[in-house]
């Protein structure tokens, strides 16, 4: 397969071209420089808000170029370069987020919610994966009650848990309060999102195609979790990495050999692609 042949290579971020909050190894930063060089548009597709962090990420790694195309918050956020434009699709209704709060609250599982990217973030409470992303990210967090989280329509509502102790739990909650106004994906371990149904990287990936003309038999899409799923479905290849979950893998076309903390994605291109 020919990078020339192909016009947009998207990749997530987080497991997929780094390990959460690292920098790109060596081979899938060069895989970056090499599509640049090339006239392949790169874009990145992620569960994160679209904000200048996001949009300037190439150039936290080092590169000095960006993004041609950024996908955020799993579909409902698209920024494209070439208008310094964001769009936003399918917005979750208050109260779909209340009444999802409603069931979750009870149990010792943690709230998160972007109302402005990283510039303003409403959290239950503090834990290792908010302080994180203020320490990474410099986000500006506030911690809020039930009530504050159901003023206003969101992006997406995402918890925070303990897989051991609360996965099968969530998933037994969910079950008995079916609703067809919201969807759930898994984004990461230990993390689920709950959206409105009709947005996913696969359909952000159709409308960002649509809007610059490529196909999608000429898209290649990397990732590693459920939420990359329909893009990488979508996209002409699915790559997944060797660290991917078990449907992401089942879903590719194909499988890198290593995970993303052996390079494994600049490996894979450097042995199958040129």
């Amino acid at each position: 397969m020919m990078l020339k042949d192909k016009k947009l290579l998207i990749c997530d971020i987080d497991g997929t071209l780094t390990i959460k909050g690292g920098q790109l190894m060596p081979k899938t930063k060069r895989l970056l420089e090499t599509c640049h060089e090339k006239g392949v548009l790169l874009g990145l597709a992620t569960g994160r808000p679209v904000d200048k962090r996001t949009t300037g990420r190439f150039r936290t790694w080092g590169l000095d170029f960006d993004p041609d195309l950024v996908i955020g918050v799993n579909g409902c956020e698209i920024w494209y370069k070439k208008d310094q434009k964001k769009e936003r699709h399918h917005l979750l209704e208050k109260e779909e987020v209340r009444r999802i709060l409603d069931y979750m609250w009870d149990l010792d599982v943690n709230v998160v919610v972007f109302e402005d990217g990283y510039d303003k973030v409403l959290a239950r409470r503090r834990d290792w994966m908010i302080e994180e992303s203020m320490d990474r990210n410099k986000s500006n967090v506030e911690f809020v009650d039930k009530e504050r989280f159901c003023q206003k329509d969101v992006v997406k509502l995402e918890f925070h848990y303990d897989e051991e102790k609360y996965e099968k739990k969530i998933y037994e909650l969910i079950e008995k309060h079916p609703s067809d106004r919201s969807v759930y994906t898994k984004s990461f371990t230990g993390t689920l999102e709950f959206m409105k149904p009709g947005i996913d990287k696969g359909v952000a990936l159709k409308i960002a195609c649509e809007k610059l003309d490529i196909p999608l038999n000429e898209v290649i899409a990397c990732g590693d979790m459920d939420n990359d799923i329909p893009m990488l479905e979508a996209a002409g290849t699915g790559i997944c990495l060797a660290n991917g979950s078990k449907n992401t893998k089942k879903a590719a076309d194909c499988i890198t050999e290593y995970d993303v903390q052996h390079d494994g994605l600049g490996t894979f291109f450097e042995k199958y692609l040129v």
